[in-house]
């Protein structure tokens, strides 16, 4: 389990799910082998889970402008296993990957995951809920290669605990 540092990043809002896996050849959908959450309060966190031994959590505390990319370089070093020596990228010390690489770093990163994620096989499933910074970055998902399916919020009702009243919004 993560060091105490990093729980605080666990217990906060999830606004995003995504299942990481492969795509079922007649029927769509997904086969899953692994869960990120995206987390949001005061810091996000990129939190993954691998679906078969939920004992190995990774956090990542990802770039604002560059979540999308943050996502899928957690993929291809933690899941696709194409980056030996960027296992740091998730620390006790909550190191963001701003602070653990320069912005030419970052995009040399980048470009290379994109190459990994191209000649892979998965699927990446984003659920993306309500206020999540990921519905700023729709564009930047449908860019990845490779097979992705993206759920937006449609519909939302909920208790507001300021105001006491359940409020609707969407269809």
């Amino acid at each position: 389990m993560p060091g105490d540092s990093l729980k605080k990043y666990i217990m906060a809002t999830t606004t995003a799910t995504i299942l990481v896996g492969r795509a079922h050849q007649n029927h769509s959908g997904i086969i899953p082998t692994h869960l990120i959450r995206l987390t949001e309060n005061s810091r996000p966190a990129l939190i993954m889970q691998s679906l078969e031994g939920m004992e190995d959590v990774k956090i990542v505390i990802p770039t604002l402008e560059n979540m999308v990319d943050d996502i899928y370089l957690m993929i291809a070093v933690f899941v696709l296993k194409k980056f030996e020596n960027l296992e740091h990228i998730h620390n006790e010390e909550s190191k963001s990957i701003y602070d653990l690489f320069s912005e030419k770093e970052r995009y040399t990163l980048y470009n290379k995951t994109k190459k990994i994620i191209r000649g892979s096989g998965i699927k990446v499933v984003f659920n993306i809920l309500d206020n999540s910074h990921l519905l700023s970055q729709i564009d930047i998902i449908k860019k990845y290669p490779k097979d992705i399916e993206v759920t937006l919020p449609s519909f939302k009702k909920e208790f507001n605990t300021w105001n006491k009243k359940v409020t609707a919004k969407g269809i």
